[in-house]
């Protein structure tokens, strides 16, 4: 690993840890726009060669604090992420990957700059600097809180603001990370793997395949690092984990963990068989897309592994039986001594290419599989809900299952997938609430498969723009409306993926077209629904579009009035072609260009997000949406009006006057299916 010198920020090479005679400081910080490379380094060593001059005096600021203060503190070395790794070499980049949690344990002390926190911030504040602090939104910072024993905290403009163990009960509050490993009195490793998981589960990376990376080290894991494989990596990681540990609390993951007793009231709902779209539905997979899924206010810590629990009113192992056989009544004792599932068991799992090939026990009743995970909150068991694959190939002798099962609400109004499921308090005496009753229920050791992800063709589908956007794209000979991918993904990378386009109304005769895009955070229940569509009220259609925002409730717009009103909706009403939608809060703007390869039909759609909570979405995410003037793209005027579709349209029919009067695109919802997902 290389270091640099702080008397002069020259890079120094150093072959392991212990090599660095005298220890070593680190500097952990979330980078900026332009920060100081290897190779900017080491040109500014060549050049200070022939000038004589210092290289740390024309270091950038940070580089040139950072050494100044690890000198102060009487450290002749330190490690600085941005300008030590030759990133040019994949090698070196992999290895320093691998390598920096180990590196990170084994520094003097870590400075944690804070460069949106000044000196004389009120720490502890409600809303203080500190406690929304950038540094506490990123994904690789996780490591580095944790991994050194000494953190001092940084701000600003370089002056020391507090110590690690000194603050541990308020950075449990603001990373959810306990105190005791915080100070040092808990290894890191204790907590289940899903409770690791979820001190990740609301921070950002700029790479995708940092979510997975930057975890390594917290996980024991090594693994090549392969940037462009997306969020494979965070399945490769689940996979090395599930090499070295039988933590099954690595599968209790989801927002949705409810009982069915506390959730949605048992009695009213039924079991649903429906096929679904499972590639657009992850929590029908064994193993999670990404660390949000482990984010859970519910739970408080999070899951725990129930046999790890030394807690003798839930016993599992050996030892436990035997230290608690003389609580236990005679005529009961026999069976506790083989445990709750017979004999005595540990769970096993491993990868096929027909999914995970899993022992669990396993519970059938009332028409439900479901596999106990030997996982608790401290209060209830949890149990992994399963449904059949509907897969139209499969192996008659290997049954495999899906995550999750639906169930349909009484009034037939929508369908909610669940993928967890409680199972009272008592391992030895398991029970489901089911249509108001609370029934006991049995489990046996059984093997079984589980799909653990999409496969391939649907992993690729669910992440390319132009598989999203291809109903509107393929219109011929030109939609009237474009979203551009980079737009697309610029909204995935915040949060809010495109989860649905539908096009209606195409390519039935002399009917207006309508655009519904749904963008939704499943994880935040934050909405973006983007209406568009083109009025009949002239006979030459017109383009028109409107905006909707949504929070907690992401199943509201399912039945939104698409109606839109001509004077306020119509694009060429608008003063520059935008228009913003919303409050002060949650501000949608919406803008449109022309498409250059198609200006007489095509609009092209932008989308600005502003307000107090897409600005809070936008910073933990390190997201900006320019505008489109900064872009390039203001519109031109041309022949054809503003927003008005040229007759080579896909509609060229002409309207009745009872169409005509009628004005505003229809709804057709009452048409379609009732059900509907809650998430998307």
């Amino acid at each position: 690993m290389w270091l640099l010198s702080t008397d002069r920020a020259e890079l120094h090479h150093f072959p392991f840890p212990n090599a660095v005679a005298g220890g070593y400081a680190v500097l952990s910080h979330t980078w900026g726009n332009r920060e100081q490379t290897f190779q900017d380094t080491q040109a500014l060593r060549e050049r200070c060669v022939r000038t004589g001059e210092n290289p740390r005096d024309l270091s950038s600021n940070k580089v040139r604090e950072s050494c100044i203060l690890a000198e102060r503190h009487g450290y002749k070395w330190i490690w600085n992420d941005t300008c030590c790794i030759d990133k040019t070499s994949s090698t070196e980049l992999s290895e320093a990957i691998n390598s920096m949690f180990v590196w990170y344990s084994f520094a003097e002390v870590c400075f944690a700059y804070l460069g949106d926190v000044d000196s004389n911030c009120q720490l502890d504040a409600p809303g203080s600097a500190f406690r929304t602090a950038r540094w506490h939104t990123r994904g690789w910072t996780l490591q580095e809180l944790i991994s050194p024993f000494l953190v001092i905290f940084v701000s600003g403009d370089w002056k020391i603001i507090g110590e690690k163990q000194e603050l541990a009960p308020l950075l449990e509050e603001i990373t959810g990370v306990r105190r005791q490993v915080l100070m040092g009195e808990m290894h890191y490793s204790v907590p289940s793997i899903a409770e690791r998981m979820s001190w990740a589960s609301q921070r950002n990376t700029t790479r995708v395949e940092d979510e997975a990376y930057c975890l390594m080290g917290l996980f024991n894991v090594n693994m090549p690092t392969i940037y462009g494989e997306g969020r494979q990596a965070f399945q490769r990681l689940q996979q090395e984990i599930m090499k070295q540990s039988i933590d099954t609390s690595l599968f209790a993951w989801d927002d949705w963990v409810t009982s069915l007793a506390d959730g949605a009231t048992p009695m009213e709902l039924q079991p649903l068989h429906r096929t679904f779209k499972l590639s657009s539905f992850r929590i029908f997979y064994l193993l999670a897309d990404s660390p949000t899924g482990f984010f859970n206010k519910r739970f408080g810590r999070g899951v725990r592994y129930t046999p790890s629990v030394s807690d003798p009113l839930q016993p599992y192992l050996d030892w436990q039986w035997e230290m608690n056989a003389e609580k236990v009544a005679p005529e009961k004792r026999a069976y506790r001594e083989f445990g709750p599932f017979g004999r005595i068991e540990l769970p096993k799992f491993s990868f096929t290419h027909y999914g995970v090939e899993c022992r669990f026990p396993i519970i059938e009743s009332d028409g439900l599989t479901i596999v106990v995970l030997l996982c608790d909150t401290g209060r209830e068991h949890l149990g992994l809900l399963l449904c059949p694959s509907n897969d139209p190939i499969q192996d008659p002798s290997r049954k495999k299952y899906y995550a999750a099962y639906s169930f349909l609400t009484p009034d037939l109004t929508w369908a909610q997938p669940f993928r967890l499921i409680s199972l009272g308090s008592d391992f030895y005496n398991l029970t489901l609430h089911l249509n108001g009753a609370v029934k006991t229920v049995t489990a046996e050791w059984r093997d079984i498969f589980i799909s653990d992800s999409p496969p391939p063709i649907e992993k690729l589908k669910d992440v390319t723009p132009s598989f999203r956007c291809f109903p509107l794209h393929s219109i011929k000979p030109a939609p009237p409306f474009r979203f551009p991918h980079w737009l697309v993904g610029r909204l995935t990378q915040m949060g809010l993926p495109l989860r649905s386009l539908k096009v209606s109304n195409y390519p039935v005769p002399e009917e207006p077209l309508r655009v519904a895009a749904d963008f939704i955070d499943t994880v935040e229940a934050e909405r973006v629904f983007v209406l568009l569509g083109t009025c009949m009220q002239s006979r030459t259609p017109t383009h028109w579009a409107r905006a909707l925002v949504s929070f907690k409730d992401t199943g509201s717009y399912y039945h939104a009035d698409y109606q839109h009103r001509c004077s306020v909706h119509h694009i060429t009403a608008w003063p520059d072609w935008a228009k913003s939608f919303g409050d002060a809060r949650r501000t949608v703007r919406l803008s449109f260009s022309r498409y250059t390869l198609a200006p007489e039909h095509t609009l092209v759609v932008h989308v600005e997000l502003e307000g107090s909570v897409y600005d809070a979405m936008k910073k933990r995410r390190n997201v900006d949406f320019p505008s489109r003037k900064a872009l390039g793209l203001t519109p031109e005027a041309r022949d054809v009006g503003p927003g008005v579709l040229s007759p080579l349209s896909h509609v060229t029919h002409p309207r009745t006057a009872a169409q005509d009067s009628a004005g505003a695109i229809s709804d057709r919802t009452s048409r379609e299916p009732r059900t509907r997902r809650a998430r998307g």
